[in-house]
């Protein structure tokens, strides 16, 4: 049952949905070693009691979360000018794609456990090159020690390697857990996340989400107070920057360069400009966001909106949605502090 797996992540599985991942004999085989007079009904009762104290810290943790969150939060959101937008496809585009991520139960479960949420990261981002990928587990090896190792294999030989539609999901169900283990052990696994992304030499959207996002949230839920969701600036200061992010949205959710451009206009039309504007150069991506990105979250309140409806246009206008198209969304909005809906219900 629910609780008897949730005390199994922390006594390294009990042999139920976690089994294909134990590198041990199955709980209860091995607490009657030690005990001959254990009854597998003992677990559940220690289960129970160790949740009911888990859900109690939690709460606590929550009450003490919100009250540092600032008071200027306010209700802005990608989710309401979602609702603003009056497009009914873009919340059945977002569940569509939460289908088509079809994650595994045992992997999915793994993702929420604190224990193996960091291997759900690494696992993520595992290369299907299967030279690459050796080389990115004995880095694990390496920073992270051998039993790592062990469970990131475990999940790959469960799932496979991650299809591109799978890894967004995967990192909104593991974050969670993951911020609950310590900041030194957190700031281990970020290095060796960076690791396995230089591995191959090339840094692809979902790195760029990871990689960016992540840090961010992690400084930012430990000084919440420092947190500025808002500035002063209107959109006209930035236009380049708007533009230059469009561009790269573009180029990462169509293949031809008829549809690059009528997904710019689109953006174009939303933001009330020329149609005409051509869309600025968009190669060295990277730096273009790094550049871009914290200039915008400067903007007042109503020109976020502006621009994440510009966005929305951008990814709406043919219909359909690739998965590197909703990373690159997902890092934009929240780099500039404007949270999409998460995939995942859970």
């Amino acid at each position: 049952d629910a609780d008897s797996e949730e005390v199994s992540h922390m006594l390294f599985g009990d042999g139920r949905k976690m089994m294909m991942f134990s590198t041990h004999p199955p709980l209860n085989e091995r607490i009657r070693r030690v005990d001959p007079d254990f009854q597998s009904g003992d677990l559940d009762r220690l289960a129970a009691k160790i949740l009911q104290e888990r859900k109690r810290e939690q709460e606590a943790d929550q009450s003490r979360e919100k009250a540092a969150e600032p008071p200027s939060r306010g209700v802005f959101d990608a989710g309401n000018i979602i609702d603003q937008i009056g497009n009914p496809d873009w919340e059945r585009m977002l569940m569509a794609a939460a289908l088509a991520a079809s994650i595994p139960d045992n992997i999915r479960q793994a993702a929420h456990s604190t224990e193996w949420a960091p291997e759900v990261l690494f696992y993520s981002l595992l290369d299907r090159d299967e030279e690459l990928r050796e080389r990115q587990l004995l880095v694990v090896a390496r920073r992270m020690g051998s039993d790592s190792e062990s469970q990131v294999r475990a999940l790959l030989k469960s799932g496979g390697v991650a299809r591109p539609e799978q890894r967004l999901p995967l990192l909104e169900v593991a974050f969670p857990a993951l911020k609950r283990r310590p900041p030194d052990f957190v700031a281990r696994v970020l290095e060796t996340a960076n690791a396995l992304i230089e591995v191959d030499g090339k840094v692809d959207v979902f790195e760029y989400l990871l990689a960016r996002v992540i840090t961010l949230q992690l400084q930012e839920s430990r000084q919440p107070h420092r947190v500025k969701v808002a500035g002063r600036k209107g959109l006209a200061a930035f236009q380049t920057e708007a533009l230059q992010v469009m561009a790269v949205l573009t180029d990462h959710g169509h293949d031809d360069e008829q549809s690059r451009l009528a997904a710019f206009r689109a953006g174009l039309g939303s933001l009330g400009l020329d149609p005409s504007t051509a869309p600025p150069a968009s190669d060295e991506w990277v730096r273009l966001l790094d550049r871009a990105l914290p200039r915008l979250d400067e903007l007042k309140s109503a020109d976020k909106e502006k621009l994440v409806r510009a966005l929305a246009a951008v990814v709406l206008h043919d219909g359909r949605m690739v998965a590197s198209e909703l990373e690159l969304l997902r890092a934009v909005c929240d780099l500039i502090h404007v949270p999409l809906p998460l995939l995942t219900g859970s």
